[in-house]
């Protein structure tokens, strides 16, 4: 029975012509007997060719063994159909050995062309040719049409979807043959188990099972290996323990089996045990055994029991850590946040002689990503390009990808994606991630149509690569997009997915949306105490509905150091600070012990209450539990210390930081410009360029700032020009402002307005604020009109704008004008915020609202505001009674001025705390001028140092003087 042809057209390696069919009587028997003579020879002298011949000798070897195949088909004997089969059985031996496709292609042409049936041995032969070439479509067309399938086809044919990685196809072969009435064999059962393992199908594996133990088939040590082997990776070590113990006879396979199987559970006293009851059992454990126990340990993360055992290793006289155990103690090491070791001990491997694998090479390249080490990265790259075995590997190639791609480098990623010849769906994730990350979009929508066209569908990975990576570039609205899409193409949405979308509705503030995604959460109950929880956390604080993260938050029975961390920065960042500092006791009371993310959420809490005494009981714990590891650590600290008054213990940190960074140096020169100590800050930047670093823009702005605090025209003026000249920085915005705010406050206001009108950009409001405080200072109301001009029509809901133009009118004398400010607001629907002030005393923080008598020590505040009045107009004070807006007696103005809100947080400061300690207060607003004066004079007759911080800088007031000069 003929079974398909293949036209001889698209074969020219034979002249096999024939004019017409033969006969079985066209040829006498003794040239088969004279071919089968030659063809013995050949096969006697070939079954070493292959790897002892010289590549120009096989190349011979092979071209005489084509030339006795033409030379045999032209002289076959068709009389004799036993010798024929034996013949055409042989060459396709032969094909298969020298993996010659087109003479076994040609010789099935022959066989369809003579009219030879294939006989169930002779089909097997064909069927196993083209099984072990991997010709799936022709194997898959001789198999259906053979006249009898017998066991060996049955398995040619899974042996080729096992090759292949096709083990649903397996599955499937193994149901339809068992339908046909074909029994399995010591041969199809394990190819079938191993399918199993592969697709963690315990069902289907058990059911195979089953069907063993029905047809009462023993099964060699070969399928019980397998089968043990899949109930182990099925996870199922109990039914696995009770075949192996039903095993009489253990070989070390099946041991190490048992081992790996325990280890990689983490139940390493069962591995051990398992280890000790083998050598009772007369076994010796081998290599495979002790990488095992290593490997097991380096997964878990239990890096010092993995090396300690590679370490025994490396001791014993029987055998040496090989490439598995280097490998494995690599990985364990780079997939547990040690990266740094990892490349050192790749150093070692490759000193001790041991060439890696891609598998190493991957771990090696992932660990050089954690590090972005471009350099060593390259180097690695330089290594594997030396070896084409590693270069074209696909596991390598993809985390070359991954490797330039996330330190930035995007043409490289791009040169790597394109030199992978197969690439599989993490190829083109990976990239698709690397631009996203970057923010290239159009980049990206090149890519997702280039994969369209190669027919290679997205799936959800590659969504979720797009959703958080522009997510983490900031580009919240392109995140969402890529969300949008995805529901369009109904994919499954995963806990990657609804974080990732709720992380760009936080950035965009899309409450709506958010609302939306909780609803999904909630309708297909998806636990909240993932991801999920805490990205709702934060959608919820961005969107001001602090109230709803709440809500979530106490909802969820366990709760995380995620969790936690999530919603101490959404109080933080909601301005419920001291609620947040509540939290934070009550999270380690809760036994979740704070880690770095949590430290700087909550350092900037202490922060912004001046809460110097937390702040330094959080600075202990972080030097108890080592959390110091970072540099972010170290440059939260700064900024805490400085936020709260105390810029000597600023420094000091600053001094001890082991690595700094650029971050550190802008935070300690920003720390010296909010206290007005512009010369530190300069030497500081000084320093800075002697030690060789660059400064960034944030730098420039931090350093003119503090020029703008002390009055530093010159300097400022210097350093505006070094951006220019020296480093080839254009002045952003926030260096303009800056300039502004130095030259305005100099006095020099008509050059102020020059400066502006010459800007590369429009002033925004900061500027025009700025020119504004500055001509409250110098009393300049015209000029104040035409800067509030500008600025109340780019922040007309901003009441510290309109209290400040009144500020000017009322200075000037010109209270109608004043009115009319106030009626303005009242048209407007703007309210002014009133002044509050915050003192910490004895751990407790006490608010002070302007003109509020609720304090329980109000009546002991007011007897020493009228002690220290009187204290004081002895020694010089006189109020200012300029910075009352309200046209009123000068009596009723001066008593206006005692219930300014810092004012009685300092009285109050003064009567709770003892004699000669600071007191650090904080006000939400700008102090004015009287209370600036009033605590210079106290300050003196209390002999006290008195810290106060407002919206806009520090002020050090010190035996009758301000550190600011009474420049601010």
């Amino acid at each position: 029975m003929a079974i398909f042809g293949i036209p001889f057209a698209a074969h020219n390696s034979l002249s096999i012509q024939p004019t017409k069919k033969p006969t079985f009587h066209s040829f006498p028997t003794r040239n088969y007997q004279t071919l089968a003579s030659t063809l013995a020879q050949f096969d006697n002298s070939s079954t070493t060719a292959k790897t002892h011949l010289p590549s120009a000798r096989y190349s011979a070897q092979h071209t005489s063994f084509v030339q006795n195949v033409t030379l045999m088909l032209q002289s076959l004997d068709f009389t004799n159909p036993d010798a024929c089969t034996e013949i055409y059985a042989f060459i396709f031996q032969k094909c298969k050995q020298l993996n010659n496709l087109e003479l076994g292609s040609q010789l099935h042409a022959h066989l369809i062309v003579c009219g030879v049936e294939l006989c169930a041995f002779l089909g097997s032969q064909l069927l196993e040719l083209y099984c072990r070439l991997g010709c799936v479509n022709d194997a898959r067309k001789v198999f259906e049409k053979m006249p009898e399938r017998n066991v060996f086809s049955w398995t040619s044919m899974m042996g080729m979807y096992n090759v292949l990685g096709c083990y649903e196809e397996i599955v499937n072969l193994f149901y339809l043959m068992i339908s046909e009435g074909v029994r399995p064999d010591h041969f199809v059962f394990p190819k079938v188990f191993k399918a199993c393992s592969e697709l963690k199908d315990f069902r289907v594996g058990k059911d195979v099972y089953d069907y063993m133990i029905s047809i009462e088939f023993e099964g060699n040590a070969c399928v019980k290996r397998a089968l043990l082997d899949m109930f182990i990776k099925c996870g199922r070590m109990e039914i696995a323990t009770e075949l192996f113990e039903e095993i009489e006879y253990k070989d070390v396979v099946m041991w190490n089996m048992m081992v790996s199987g325990y280890a990689s559970r983490g139940d390493f006293d069962k591995a051990l045990t398992c280890v000790k009851d083998m050598k009772l059992d007369g076994v010796l454990p081998d290599q495979v055994t002790w990488n095992s126990i290593i490997t097991g340990y380096a997964q878990s993360g239990r890096l010092k029991e993995a090396s300690k055992w590679f370490s025994q290793m490396n001791d014993s006289k029987d055998f040496k850590p090989n490439l598995v155990s280097w490998t494995a103690l690599i990985a364990g090491h780079e997939q547990n946040g040690y990266s740094s070791q990892a490349l050192h001990l790749f150093k070692q491997m490759l000193n001790q002689g041991v060439k890696p694998n891609s598998r190493t090479i991957a771990s090696v390249i992932s660990a050089c990503t954690n590090l972005s080490m471009l350099q060593h990265g390259k180097e690695i790259h330089g290594y594997c390009i030396k070896k084409d075995g590693l270069r074209s590997d696909l596991m390598v190639g993809n985390s070359l990808v991954d490797f330039y791609a996330k330190c930035q480098c995007l043409d490289a990623a791009r040169l790597e994606f394109d030199k992978i010849k197969q690439k599989d769906l993490v190829s083109w994730n990976t990239m698709l991630a690397g631009y996203a990350v970057k923010g290239s979009y159009e980049d990206a929508i090149k890519l997702l149509n280039e994969m369209e066209i190669q027919g290679v569908e997205p799936d959800t990975v590659t969504w979720n690569g797009l959703i958080t990576g522009f997510t983490q570039n900031g580009q919240g609205e392109t995140a969402l997009e890529f969300f949008y899409r995805m529901n369009q193409a109904d994919m499954d949405l995963n806990i990657t997915s609804i974080s990732g979308a709720l992380a760009a509705c936080t950035q965009v503030k899309d409450l709506k949306l958010g609302k939306e995604i909780h609803g999904y959460v909630i309708r297909h109950c998806i636990q909240l105490s993932t991801g999920v929880g805490s990205a709702l956390i934060s959608m919820y604080a961005a969107c001001s509905c602090l109230k709803n993260s709440f809500s979530i938050f106490s909802q969820l029975s366990t709760r995380d150091i995620v969790i936690w961390n999530s919603i101490l920065a959404a109080f933080v960042q909601s301005g419920q600070v001291i609620d947040a500092l509540n939290l934070l006791r009550h999270m380690i009371f809760s036994n979740v012990k704070p880690d770095t993310v949590t430290i700087v959420s909550v350092l900037p809490a202490c922060s912004k209450l001046a809460a110097l005494r937390q702040g330094k009981e959080i600075h202990q714990f972080i030097i108890r539990h080592g959390l110091s590891v970072g540099s972010f650590v170290w440059n939260a600290l700064i900024d805490m210390y400085g936020r709260c008054g105390a810029i000597q213990k600023s420094r000091k940190v600053f001094d001890l930081v082991p690595r700094k960074d650029l971050v550190s140096w802008n935070v300690m020169i920003s720390v010296y410009g909010m206290h007005g100590f512009g010369m530190d800050a300069v030497n500081l930047f000084r320093r800075l360029r002697a030690m060789g670093l660059k400064p960034n823009h944030v730098t420039f702005t931090n350093l003119l700032s503090a020029c703008s605090h002390s009055g530093l025209l010159d300097e400022g003026w210097k350093y505006f020009e070094m951006m220019k000249k020296e480093y080839n920085m254009e002045p952003a915005m926030e260096q303009y402002c800056c300039m502004v705010d130095l030259m305005a406050r100099a006095g020099q206001l008509d050059e102020t307005l020059d400066f502006i009108k010459k800007m590369p950009f429009q002033p925004n409001s900061a500027v025009w604020g700025s020119l504004l405080g500055a001509c409250r200072i110098h009393c300049n109301p015209d000029l104040a009109e035409y800067a509030a001009g500008y600025l109340l029509e780019l922040e007309p809901q901003i009441s510290g704008n309109y209290i400040l133009l009144a500020n000017v009118y009322a200075a000037a004398g010109r209270w109608e004008d004043a009115a009319k400010v106030r009626c303005l607001m009242k048209e407007r629907g703007v309210t002014k915020s009133p002044g509050c002030s915050w003192i910490e005393v004895k751990a407790i923080v006490h608010s002070f609202i302007v003109g509020d008598t609720s304090h329980r020590l109000m009546d002991e505040i007011l007897n020493k505001l009228e002690s220290l009045y009187f204290e004081i107009k002895k020694i010089g004070y006189v109020p200012d009674t300029n910075y009352v807006l309200q046209n009123v007696e000068e009596a009723e103005k001066e008593f206006s001025l005692c219930g300014h809100s810092e004012k009685l947080a300092l009285a109050f400061g003064l009567i709770s705390t003892e004699a000669g300690s600071p007191l650090r207060i904080i006000k939400n607003l700008r102090m004015c001028g009287d209370c600036h004066s009033a605590t210079k004079y106290i300050s003196k007759v209390e002999k006290r140092e008195i810290i106060m911080r407002d919206n806009y800088r520090f002020h050090h007031f010190v035996n009758g003087a301000c550190s600011c000069g009474d420049y601010w």
